[in-house]
């Protein structure tokens, strides 16, 4: 299983994995229990976590850059961490695969409360069908917050289909490790929930990207003229939605790299396909992703070379 981690860094290149879900036994090099924090700002939690807790092994969620450095140098002596940029709603379940992983936490998450920012909430009913499935029997989902009706709210969603229970719902706890928001907050007397759900009931998922992530191409004779139609297109199929946002002409040769954004359901990605003739020049070109983009390979994605490629053909 090929997955990139840079000399000295805890991040891991998962885009350029063979396989999902991934062989966290093999990533590690051993098969203890995994702990998984959403949202791991600059580490500092998952420092004291992953010091107290050396015969675990802790993945860290972010989408901050400079989150992931700041973590990436905090933690760069820790064996027993990885640390990941991506949405968590979407790397929890295509990363991990059934009953893989022993504790989810999420410290501090923003509420999103206004309805136009829904769509960034992670506390989501499916959220708790990815727990359901990826957490090993017994498993715990903790939530630290300082907003009450948010930790409510998270147990109403958590428990509604009958997958998780309440363990336990704590009103200014003492938490063995704090962040250093929490630190913050106790400080200024603000109050702070804990709440922890234990898993009663395991789910299967549909996942996106299950089993070998190979690379999606085109084999096609195109109408070169077409690509000046191409732009602003927009291709659907089932859940999947493709937009073409650019095209641009190679000065050097016949290639053009088209820019994409494509939706899986929820699950939005912005890359580049690169359309070339092939070497013999028989009238064929090849419609692939260019790889310097290299996104994951979802149905949409997989899609958007198939329709692109189905659009050029076109007389």
């Amino acid at each position: 299983m090929l997955i990139l981690i840079e000399l000295f860094s805890k991040e891991i290149k998962l885009a350029f994995s063979e396989y999902f879900p991934l062989n966290w036994q093999e990533i590690f090099g051993n098969k203890n229990g995994i702990i998984v924090e959403i949202g791991f700002g600059g580490g500092e939690y998952l420092q004291s976590y992953a010091s107290h807790y050396p015969e675990k092994n802790f993945v860290g969620f972010e989408v901050s850059i400079t989150s992931m450095k700041k973590a990436n140098n905090r933690l760069k002596e820790f064996p027993n961490v990885r640390l990941i940029i991506a949405d968590a709603r979407f790397g929890m379940r295509e990363f991990f695969g059934p009953k893989s992983v022993e504790k989810v936490i999420m410290n501090f998450p923003i509420p999103w409360d206004k309805k136009s920012h829904e769509r960034r909430r992670v506390i989501i009913p499916e959220f708790f069908d990815t727990l359901a499935n990826i957490l090993d029997d017994g498993g715990i989902f903790e939530l630290a917050t300082d907003v009450e009706w948010y930790a409510k709210q998270t147990i109403e969603i958590a428990t509604e289909k009958g997958y998780f229970e309440l363990e336990s719902f704590v009103e200014n706890p003492d938490r063995e490790i704090k962040t250093r928001y929490e630190q913050k907050w106790i400080k200024y007397g603000r109050n702070i929930y804990l709440l922890r759900l234990k898993k009663i009931k395991h789910i299967e998922v549909e996942r996106l990207i299950g089993g070998i992530h190979e690379m999606p191409h085109e084999k096609v004779r195109i109408n070169e003229e077409k690509f000046k139609e191409l732009h602003g297109k927009i291709f659907k199929e089932n859940a999947s939605v493709v937009v073409v946002k650019g095209i641009y002409k190679s000065t050097s040769n016949d290639a053009y790299l088209i820019k994409v954004i494509s939706s899986d359901k929820d699950f939005q990605q912005h890359y580049y396909l690169v359309a070339y003739p092939e070497e013999d020049r028989n009238s064929n070109w090849i419609i692939k992703l260019d790889s310097s983009s290299n996104p994951y390979r979802t149905p949409a994605v997989k899609f958007s070379v198939k329709a692109i490629a189905e659009f050029l053909e076109g007389n």
